[in-house]
């Protein structure tokens, strides 16, 4: 090859790649799309200034809209439908539009080839001036990822990445809140709710700040039921929107919809505004687990939403009613009182935070988990039923005099709180009534149950109250066999009978430890025939250095495998072990003896 066909071949290789590196390589500025400006950036338009946009479509199957921020900063479509819109939604396409980086800017003769004299998307932003502020112009897709775009009063037009396309291209469907009504649960102040199976309209209002029923009865509202209602009912999506403004009014789209004839009909009082929201019928095959709904607020529409909006309006007055039997500060209570068959136990509150309890016939520490029961059970007590007023003799109820009266003093407070617990129903509830109230109720069982056990219950589940070291004595006698006496000596036990030898000091010592331990699950108050404690199956004495005696018998198990018990000094009152208890308080001679004991 000669020296000149070389000088061609070196020419027209500098000439190819000069031309793909004009053409299809971009610049160092152009690939550093960090240091190009944003379009906020370049047209002095921050996202919060923005006040109004308006984006129209050349594809006639996208809608011209129109939406303003009002007064108190939340988006509205007013155009081509007048509702709310989604705030996230909005704010986000203006984020992705004003974030844009310019990639290059371009001065052409004609726009026509760019796609810009008939734009795909005409993007219009208002800030504070009567005129927009900016009005963009996105046409045709170009090499790179992006699409020629300009501003309508400026000449160049410059590219910008082709997402925007996708990111302006919204429907109404997509832009608008899909709340079914925007209201703030602080400020509403009435609510009405009627079924179709029954003409009585429920009506509660919130006054001083609390809640009321003020129709068909006057009482105080379950506040907490109201307030559930309303943060439910305002986080409730729509799934599909159906009809708006006089479309929903349609009287064969309301007929096919079972909203001319609504299964629930709802008012909720915000401010100012009232939304009406109608219930109809299960939303038609292919969206199962839907109702259709009409709400009118500031424009009529009709929604698909999930059906659990029925159970949440479907509410009776007893639904929504205080429910609360007392109102007492259980954390202040100091002193309680039960009285029953003209035995009365005082329970009281020690300055250490400890409860005593005082029977008739001894103090006894408490058991503070029962105590509490106690308390929480009574100051969270609701009505199963309520007895219809106005009430003309409480002695039909067994309230006077009451079967059960339970006081609660608390801290400085003159007069006690009371409940008053009458006579058991027929369906096993039991009236119960506040002193200070009118109204009788009728309540759930259980914790009056555990009420009517007095002392057994509150008491202390602590069977023993000894100290490891002050036990001088244990007779072990097991059902059908020999007793077994161990003697302490010094720090050693020694068996006494039926044999005189060394004790197991280990074996001896470990029920010991489970004795000073051992607790009762519960006190059962008086003795069941079942019991067996005329053969118990097994019998425990310590014998104490200051003379007192403990004698526990263990008798047969009740149905659900605990073990009857009781001491002896204190026949009447029987106990329940844990099954898992009682082995470790059984022993024979074999385990008690030593392994290096010789014979007699």
């Amino acid at each position: 090859m000669n020296f000149k066909t070389t000088l061609i071949i070196v020419i027209l290789l500098i000439g190819i790649g000069g031309a793909y590196f004009l053409f299809f390589q971009e610049s160092a500025e152009d690939a550093s799309t960090d240091e190009k400006p944003m379009i906020h950036q370049v047209y002095g338009i921050p996202r919060d200034t923005v006040q109004q946009v308006e984006i129209s479509f050349a594809d006639a199957a996208y809608q011209h809209m129109k939406l303003e921020k009002d007064n108190t900063g939340n988006w509205r479509l007013t155009q081509p439908i007048q509702v709310d819109a989604d705030n996230e939604k909005v704010n986000q396409v203006l984020d992705d539009i004003l974030n844009k980086r310019i990639k290059q800017t371009l001065e052409v003769p004609e726009l026509t080839q760019y796609g810009l004299n008939t734009p795909s998307i005409t993007f219009s932003l208002w800030t504070n001036q009567t005129a927009p502020a900016a009005t963009f112009l996105i046409g045709k897709k170009a090499i790179n990822f992006s699409v020629y775009a300009k501003e309508k009063s400026e000449t160049h037009l410059f590219l910008i990445e082709s997402s925007a396309l996708d990111d302006l291209t919204k429907s109404t469907t997509d832009l608008r809140d899909r709340s079914m009504i925007r209201f703030n649960t602080e400020t509403v102040s009435g609510i009405q709710l009627q079924q179709d199976n029954t003409e009585t309209t429920i009506h509660c209002e919130k006054r001083d700040n609390t809640w009321h029923l003020v129709h068909p009865i006057e009482t105080k509202a379950d506040v907490a039921k109201i307030e559930t209602l309303l943060s439910e009912l305002r986080a409730l999506k729509v799934s599909t929107f159906e009809a708006d403004g006089a479309d929903a009014n349609n009287p064969a789209r309301l007929e096919k919809y079972g909203l001319d004839t609504p299964r629930i009909q709802a008012q909720i009082t915000d401010t100012d505004n009232t939304y009406a929201i109608d219930i109809g019928a299960a939303a038609e095959t292919g969206t199962q687990g839907q109702v259709y709904a009409k709400v009118s607020a500031h424009q009529d529409a009709i929604y698909t939403v999930p059906e659990n909006i029925y159970n949440l309006l479907n509410k009776s007055v007893f639904d929504l009613r205080e429910k609360r039997v007392m109102d007492f500060e259980r954390t202040d209570t100091i002193r309680l009182e039960i009285k029953q068959d003209n035995e009365t136990i005082v329970c009281t509150k020690n300055y250490n935070g400890t409860w005593e309890l005082q029977t008739p016939t001894a103090k006894i520490k408490a058991d503070a988990n029962a105590v509490d029961d106690l308390l929480f059970g009574v100051d969270s007590l609701e009505a199963a039923a309520f007895v219809d007023t106005p009430i003309k003799n409480l002695a039909l109820y067994g309230l006077t005099p009451p079967s059960i009266e339970v006081r609660f003093t608390q801290r400085s407070e003159e007069k006690p709180a009371v409940l008053l617990i009458g006579n058991r129903t027929q369906d096993g509830t039991v009236y119960v009534k506040a002193e200070q109230a009118t109204q009788v109720v009728r309540v759930k069982p259980a914790l009056i149950d555990n009420i009517a056990r007095g002392a057994a219950w509150l008491r202390d589940k602590q069977v023993l109250d000894f100290h490891i070291d002050d036990a001088i004595r244990l007779t072990f006698t097991s059902h059908g066999e020999e007793p077994i006496t161990c003697q302490r000596l010094g720090t050693n036990w020694r068996i006494t009978a039926p044999v005189q030898e060394d004790a197991n000091n280990v074996e001896v010592n470990a029920i010991i430890y489970e004795l000073d331990d051992l607790m009762a699950e519960a006190f059962v108050g008086t003795e069941p025939t079942t019991a067996g404690f005329d053969k118990p199956n097994v019998q425990l004495i310590v014998e104490l250095r200051n003379q007192k005696v403990y004698t526990l018998q263990i008798g047969k198990t009740d149905a659900s495998g605990r073990f009857y018990a009781r001491l002896q000094h204190e026949p009447d009152l029987i106990l329940l072990l844990n099954a898992e208890l009682v082995p470790k308080l059984k022993t024979t001679l074999a385990l008690l003896r030593t392994s290096e004991q010789g014979p007699l």
